[in-house]
């Protein structure tokens, strides 16, 4: 997270508190961020070898950043109108803390709490060499994209892997709060028992997560269902059944990746194209970025 002038200050006053930089930096010499771009496509003549579920999976309890991005959004355009300018000051106060408290706990360092971007978060574009891989699968007609996302986030011995939701805007399902006749909250039978409960949960028809764990190397574990509603009949007769139980094709596979490569996930229907990039903190206008000299010829 960047921190703002005012929350920087308030960071510096309370760094005397802190343990010793160079012990804190030391304790996640392993702990690296990186920028994680992610494409899910099918293949427009696959086969769909989907199977009816009676119980699909629920991926709302995955961090979402589209989700947070979108929140994000609209606080900031609440403050920007000047009706939420208490609610901004306390969050600011509060965010204070909270790096402060990750600072001590060892989840998080100095550099990257003043120097990376806030991990998490959906960004608003992919790098130029993903988006020229999506705008290829959509010029080759072969494939059809249905969801793209990209994130920053750390990754190392010192991190916890996070399943990090995807999926594209077909709504299929939702899971709404309602009232039981004792009084209780409940969703889908179970009982509220966190405020973050209330919120209602989307299921999608392309819905999944993605896990990044870093060992002796970096794997990435993919889960990802296209969901769509059983046909009867025989094909090529057959018509979607929208009161029957949903059909799913899964996408589940684990394995080592390499950062700066393209990593391709593919099955006969769905595929999922992965980059993951080292990130590095932008240089500063006091100090700008070397120029690499042109090379000699030869």
């Amino acid at each position: 997270m960047k921190l703002s002038l005012p929350t920087l200050l308030a960071f510096l006053v309370a760094l005397p508190a802190l343990p010793s930089l160079a012990q804190e930096e030391t304790g996640d010499r392993d702990k690296a961020f990186y920028r994680v771009e992610v494409i899910v496509f099918t293949h427009a003549g696959g086969e769909n070898d989907a199977w009816p579920l009676e119980q699909t999976a629920d991926y709302a309890d995955n961090l979402d950043p589209a989700w947070q991005a979108f929140a994000r959004r609209q606080k900031l355009d609440r403050a920007e109108d000047g009706n939420d300018s208490a609610s901004s000051d306390l969050e600011s106060a509060l965010s204070v803390v909270d790096t402060i408290a990750s600072l001590e706990s060892g989840e998080q360092t100095v550099t990257e709490a003043l120097l990376y971007p806030e991990p998490w978060l959906a960004l608003e574009t992919l790098s130029e060499p993903m988006e020229q891989a999506r705008a290829r699968l959509e010029r080759s007609g072969a494939y059809r994209t249905h969801a793209w996302l990209a994130w920053h986030q750390p990754l190392g011995d010192g991190a916890r892997p996070q399943s990090v939701r995807i999926h594209d805007d077909q709504l299929i399902d939702v899971d709404w709060v309602t009232l039981s006749v004792t009084g209780q909250l409940m969703r889908d039978g179970a009982l509220v028992r966190n405020v973050t409960e209330l919120a209602p949960a989307f299921h999608y028809r392309l819905d999944g997560f993605i896990r990044l764990r870093q060992r002796q190397f970096m794997h990435a574990d993919i889960t990802f269902d296209w969901r769509a509603p059983a046909t009867v009949g025989p094909a090529p007769f057959s018509f979607p059944n929208t009161d029957a139980d949903l059909e799913v094709h899964r996408l589940d596979q684990s394995r080592t990746i390499r950062p700066d490569r393209f990593e391709y996930f593919d099955s006969q229907w769905l595929g999922l194209l992965l980059r993951v990039t080292p990130y590095g903190p932008e240089p500063s206008e006091e100090e700008p970025a070397a120029i690499d000299e042109e090379p000699e010829s030869p």
